[in-house]
């Protein structure tokens, strides 16, 4: 009996690591995200996934960046958080800046700090496997189209996001 409640507190350890090396904070995340950008092209990534999940241009997110000095994992953090709770995302990066963590402010302006974590998560690992960094899947029109024998060729136009600025 003893060696199996032994046994039993042994697995429940090994249970509990695994989950605690699952559930990185805020601040983890956020130099993950950095560390890919210090990868080849990694800016490029890093600052396109940014674009695309905040639908907003790179050209607005390097002025925030710019202004708030923060690094991409951190701006990411504090522009999910500035949708979620209204508060601006200057005013976000002077809390930071001041010495609170990024679960404290989250916490402090009731923000869901699950989700959010989940959703930074989710970047961070979209970014580290250059999820969205790939060429299109080649496409070929079948020969022998059309009464010259070429097949016809046809322009697809680009969806207008209406925002300013490039996006990556």
């Amino acid at each position: 009996m003893r060696s199996a409640v032994s046994s039993l507190a042994l697995v429940l350890c090994a249970i509990g690591s695994t989950w605690g090396a699952d559930s990185a904070t805020l601040e983890e995340l956020a130099a993950g995200i950095e560390k890919v950008r210090s990868g080849r092209d990694g800016e490029r990534v890093v600052v396109g996934h940014i674009s695309r999940k905040l639908e907003m241009s790179v050209d607005v997110l390097r002025a925030q960046q710019a202004r708030t000095t923060l690094g991409w994992g951190d701006l990411l953090i504090a522009n999910l958080l500035s949708k979620s709770t209204k508060v601006t995302v200057d005013a976000l990066a002077t809390e930071l800046k001041s010495g609170a963590k990024w679960e404290d402010i989250a916490r402090r302006h009731n923000a869901r700090l699950d989700e959010l974590i989940a959703d930074v998560r989710q970047s961070q690992q979209a970014m580290e496997q250059r999820a969205e960094d790939r060429a299109p899947p080649r496409t070929e029109s079948p020969a022998g189209h059309g009464a010259s024998g070429t097949a016809p060729s046809s322009v697809v136009p680009l969806p207008n996001t209406g925002s300013s600025g490039r996006r990556y």
